[in-house]
């Protein structure tokens, strides 16, 4: 879903492969636990949306130069989080 987006970034900072990969991993594993998350807590439709929404976060975010450092998952994990809050309270409201 989200991998091609990655991917165009990852290859326009002409990553060596074994860097790809791990960041490619450590974005999954991040993605997938807030996905479990939302979903057990909110259901499939809110765990959809909460996955786009950290997708979208994702691409705001801002990656370190430096080649050995890690983006900070959590920082768009805690974004996309927020998004939620915002949906659920509103949604809320209206019942």
């Amino acid at each position: 879903m989200g991998d091609e987006r990655i991917s165009s970034f990852v290859h326009a900072q002409r990553a060596p492969v074994e860097r790809v990969a791990e960041l490619m991993t450590t974005a999954e594993r991040e993605l997938v636990a807030f996905y479990e998350a939302v979903f057990r807590q909110y259901g499939l439709k809110e765990a959809r949306m909460a996955t786009q929404d950290w997708i979208e976060e994702l691409e705001t975010m801002d990656w370190p130069v430096d080649c050995g450092a890690l983006p900070n998952w959590r920082l768009v994990t805690i974004a996309a989080a927020d998004c939620l809050a915002f949906r659920i309270i509103d949604h809320s409201r209206i019942r």
